[in-house]
C-alpha cells in the first residue's frame, strides 16, 4: 500500500486520532474517563432513557467497558439504574440531580460547540461530510470483513 494512497490514508487516520484526543482531553478536564464521558453524552443528548444493551449497540461500546463505567458513575451519584418493567435483567440508565448538573456544565456546552462547528461548515458541506463519512465507514467495514474472512 506504500505509495500515493498511503499518505492520505495516514493523514485521515491522524485527523481522526486528533479528534479523539480533543474529546478525551475535554473528558479528562471534566474528571471523566473516555467511556464515562460518552455514556454521559449519550444519555444527555437523548430524549428517552437507554438500557445498557441499547447503549452498547448504539454507541459501539463493549458490554464490560460500559458495565464498569456505569458502576463507577452510579457509585459517584451521577447515574442511577432503574429496572425496566417486565424485564428484571434490563435496567434503564437515568441521570441523578448531580448527573443533570454535570451534563449541564460539561455535555451541553460541548454539544452546542459541535453544532456551531457544523454550522460553520454550511449545510451543503455538512451534508456531504456526513454522507461521505457514512460511505467510508460502510466501505471500510466491507474491506475489513473481506480480509478477516481470508485469514
Amino acid at each position: 500500500m506504500r505509495g500515493e494512497l498511503s499518505k492520505p490514508v495516514a493523514e485521515f487516520n491522524q485527523a481522526q486520532k486528533e479528534n479523539d484526543t480533543s474529546y478525551r482531553s475535554y473528558a479528562k478536564s471534566a474528571g471523566l474517563t473516555d467511556t464515562a464521558f460518552w455514556i454521559l453524552y449519550s444519555i444527555a443528548e437523548r430524549e428517552t432513557p437507554y438500557t445498557q444493551k441499547e447503549l452498547c449497540t448504539s454507541w459501539f461500546f463493549p458490554v464490560q467497558t460500559v458495565n464498569s463505567a456505569l458502576k463507577d458513575l452510579v457509585r459517584r451519584g451521577i447515574l442511577r439504574l432503574k429496572p425496566v418493567p417486565g424485564n428484571r435483567k434490563n435496567k434503564s440508565i437515568a441521570l441523578t440531580a448531580e448527573g443533570n448538573a454535570l451534563a449541564g456544565r460539561v455535555i451541553l456546552p460541548l454539544i452546542e460547540a459541535e453544532q456551531r462547528a457544523f454550522e460553520r461548515m454550511g449545510k451543503e458541506e455538512y451534508d456531504r461530510f456526513l454522507e461521505m463519512t457514512h460511505r467510508h465507514v460502510a466501505l471500510l467495514k466491507e474491506e475489513i470483513d473481506r480480509i478477516s474472512q481470508t485469514e
